[in-house]
C-alpha cells in the first residue's frame, strides 16, 4: 500500500511539473489573450475606421510576438545553485577516504614528464612532497613519496575543450592568463571575470562573481581544508592549465571565498626543481648520450 501511494504521489507531482509553465511560455499566451481580445473589441465595436486599424495592427503584433516567444524560447535555465551542489559531496567523499588512509596533503598539479602519463596528474602525499619525480603504479607511487595519484576532477572539461575547442596550452605567463581568461569567463562562464596575479612562484586567480559559490560554501563548512586537498572543477582547471603551460608542479596552497561579493580567490605555488635538477639540462644530457653531438653554440671555444 505504501508503495502505491509514493507511485501515485509521484504521478501527480509529473502531472503538475507538465501543466506548469515556465515565464516564457506564460508570456507567450498573455500576448495570444492580448491579440485575441484586441481583435474582438476591433471587429465587434464601431470605433471608426482608424481605431479599428489600430486595434487590429496591435493584435497583430502581439499574436506574431507571443508565437516567436513560443517558437524560439527554450526551457529554465539550471539554477546555479543546484549545479554548485553536483562535485561538493564527491570532494568530501575524497577527503575522508584520504583522511582515513593517512593522506592529509594538498593537492598537487604534476606535469606529464613527471609522472609519464598523457595528462596531468594529482598528487596528494602523506607528508611533503618535493616536486621529484613518482613512478606511478595504479593510485599510488611504487617509491616514495607516499600518497594518491587521481586524475584531476577538472580531466572531463580538459577533454571537451580539446575535443571541442581544439585546445593550446601556451608556455608563457601572459598567454596562460589571457587562456584562463577566454575559458572560465567566455566559453563555460563559470563566472562573471577572472583576475589573475603572477608573483615569483606565486599565482593568485580571482573568480569575481562565481556563480557556483554556494558548493564551495558547503565544502568549506564541512572542512575547509578539503578545497586544497581536492579542488573543485575550477579550481583544479586552474592548476592543470598552469602545471601543463609551464611544464613545472603546481601546489595549491589556499582557497578563500567572500560571501558578500561571491568572489572566490586560489593561490597557487609553483615548485622548484629539486636539488637544482633542471629539465632542459636533463634533455641535453641525453641528446649528447644518444647522438654524441653537442647542442649549438656549445662546447670548447664556444663559452661567452
Amino acid at each position: 500500500m505504501k508503495g502505491n501511494v509514493g507511485s501515485g504521489h509521484l504521478r501527480r507531482v509529473n502531472i503538475m511539473k507538465q501543466i506548469i509553465l515556465n515565464k516564457y511560455s506564460t508570456a507567450a499566451i498573455l500576448l495570444l489573450i492580448a491579440a485575441v481580445v484586441l481583435v474582438a473589441i476591433a471587429l465587434s465595436t464601431d470605433l471608426g475606421e482608424f481605431v479599428t486599424a489600430a486595434f487590429v495592427i496591435s493584435g497583430t503584433v502581439c499574436a506574431m510576438t507571443g508565437i516567436f516567444i513560443l517558437v524560439f524560447s527554450g526551457g529554465e535555465p539550471i539554477d546555479p545553485r543546484l549545479v554548485g551542489f553536483l562535485p561538493a559531496q564527491a570532494c568530501i567523499n575524497f577527503c575522508r577516504i584520504a583522511s582515513d588512509l593517512g593522506i592529509t596533503g594538498k593537492a598537487y598539479f604534476l606535469p606529464p614528464r613527471l609522472t609519464e602519463e598523457a595528462r596531468v596528474m594529482q598528487f596528494n602525499p602523506v607528508s611533503t612532497y618535493n616536486g621529484s619525480k613518482l613512478a606511478v603504479k595504479g593510485s599510488f607511487p611504487e617509491k616514495q613519496p607516499s600518497g594518491l595519484v587521481t586524475l584531476p576532477s577538472c580531466n572531463l572539461l580538459i577533454q571537451d575543450l580539446r575535443k571541442r575547442n581544439s585546445l593550446e596550452i601556451p608556455h608563457n605567463e601572459e598567454n596562460l592568463t589571457h587562456l584562463l581568461h577566454e575559458i572560465i569567463e567566455e566559453i563555460f562562464e563559470l563566472a562573471q571575470r577572472v583576475s589573475a596575479s603572477w608573483n615569483g612562484s606565486t599565482v593568485t586567480i580571482t573568480f569575481h562573481r562565481y556563480r557556483f559559490i554556494e558548493g564551495c560554501q558547503v565544502v568549506a563548512q564541512e572542512s575547509p581544508p578539503c578545497c586544497s586537498m581536492y579542488p573543485c572543477p575550477t579550481c583544479s582547471l586552474c592548476g592543470t592549465l598552469i602545471a601543463e603551460g609551464i611544464d613545472k608542479v603546481v601546489n595549491l596552497d589556499r582557497c578563500s571565498l567572500s560571501s558578500s561579493s561571491q568572489d572566490v580567490t586560489v593561490i597557487f605555488s609553483i615548485l622548484p626543481e629539486p636539488d637544482g635538477f633542471h629539465y632542459s639540462s636533463y634533455e641535453t644530457v641525453f641528446d649528447i648520450f644518444f647522438t654524441g653531438e653537442l647542442p649549438k653554440d656549445e662546447g670548447p671555444g664556444n663559452s661567452h
